[in-house]
């Protein structure tokens, strides 16, 4: 699978959420959570290469006072893909996850 957009850091109350193209990047990788993956992230001056289980978690829904809440990791073994993404924020990027 191969997707590419615009990152947008969105800082929130809580954990900040991490968009492609403005749909939350852990949501839209949700599907490989728990697989054996290589994944690769090309962006304008860096490459890096990850491999191991991924570990995606995406939850959105209503806190105990009336607010939205939103959680999201993507994580390749001990290696937090949302963090490392987190600065470059407004760069375009190419993933590709085998």
């Amino acid at each position: 699978m191969i997707i590419q957009g615009k990152l947008d850091l969105q800082l929130m109350k809580g954990p900040s959420l991490l968009f492609l193209d403005n749909e939350p990047l852990a949501k839209k990788l949700s599907p490989y959570d728990g697989e054996q993956v290589t994944v690769t992230f090309k962006l304008p001056d860096i490459e890096k290469k990850v491999t191991g289980i991924a570990e995606i978690f995406y939850f959105e829904g209503k806190d105990g006072y009336g607010g939205d809440k939103f959680t999201n990791d993507f994580d390749i073994e001990e290696f937090d893909c949302i963090e490392w993404l987190s600065n470059f924020d407004g760069k375009h990027v190419i993933i590709t996850i085998e």
